[in-house]
């Protein structure tokens, strides 16, 4: 596979790159190493062929563990899987992969009515995208690349990679586009075509007339930003904070995802 936004992996859902992106000090966002996805509990033998030779080291599952056993991936085998729900397990549910000690040392949060806000608030889905972090931070060859999911690729996958676009040093503009592009994607009659398009040299002129349908939705992650900045002052306080990232990870993590 050639380095594309969409990538034309067979029985993927919604499956990108977050290769491309420029950061606000001049550097770029290293194509083969962050991919996000939706479901992908029906890829082909193809698709994961084409996983593999693409260097997926890492396959980051945000889902619930219920929607993991009626759905489950259907991924490479030597791959390393994490289970990492990020909305909170009721007592029925396990907590996959979220280690068990930081689990029970929490105080009851109170859930947030908004998933958005509950997302980035709420003490279990901060844990489960701390745990998502220190994936990346263990992601450093080359030409490995982490790919992290939730059902559609749109919410939790969305505020997932605003918060890894974030930590390091892309605009919000540019994070919000990427979070739109889900729309297009799924409102794409031909994928193929769409595809072309997300190549082309004009493709982020395509891209905003196409946001530009959607803006209500893109409305939920501008509150998600405000509101992290009101509480925090920045966003990237809230990453020191919540994610508990030191100044040398976020430059470790630069070093291992910038260009």
């Amino acid at each position: 596979m050639h380095s594309e936004r969409l990538l034309p992996v067979a029985g993927s859902v919604n499956l990108r790159e977050l290769g491309g992106y420029p950061t606000q000090d001049g550097q770029t966002v290293r194509w083969q190493k962050i991919l996000r996805a939706g479901d992908l509990s029906h890829l082909t033998g193809y698709g994961r062929f084409q996983l593999a030779h693409y260097g997926l080291q890492y396959d980051i599952d945000l889902r619930s563990p219920r929607e993991r056993s009626y759905a489950p991936d259907n991924v490479p085998e030597q791959i390393i899987v994490r289970s990492y729900p990020v909305y909170p397990t009721d007592d029925q549910e396990d907590d996959g992969d979220l280690p068990l000690a930081e689990l029970q040392a929490q105080s009851k949060s109170a859930l947030e009515t908004d998933p958005y806000q509950l997302m980035v608030f709420n003490s279990h889905s901060q844990l489960a995208f701390r745990c998502l972090f220190k994936d990346l931070l263990a992601n450093d060859q080359a030409k490995h690349s982490l790919l992290f999911h939730c059902a559609a690729g749109k919410d939790r996958t969305g505020i997932a990679s605003f918060l890894i676009l974030s930590a390091l040093g892309v605009d919000y503009q540019i994070i919000r586009q990427d979070y739109l592009l889900t729309n297009i994607v799924y409102s794409a009659g031909d994928r193929d075509q769409l595809r072309k398009k997300l190549k082309n040299k004009n493709a982020a002129e395509f891209i905003n007339r196409m946001n530009a349908s959607f803006s209500v939705l893109g409305e939920e992650l501008d509150q998600v930003q405000t509101a992290i900045v009101e509480k925090y002052g920045t966003v990237n306080q809230y990453l020191k904070t919540t994610m508990q990232l030191s100044e040398g990870d976020l430059d470790l993590l630069r070093k291992i995802y910038l260009e």
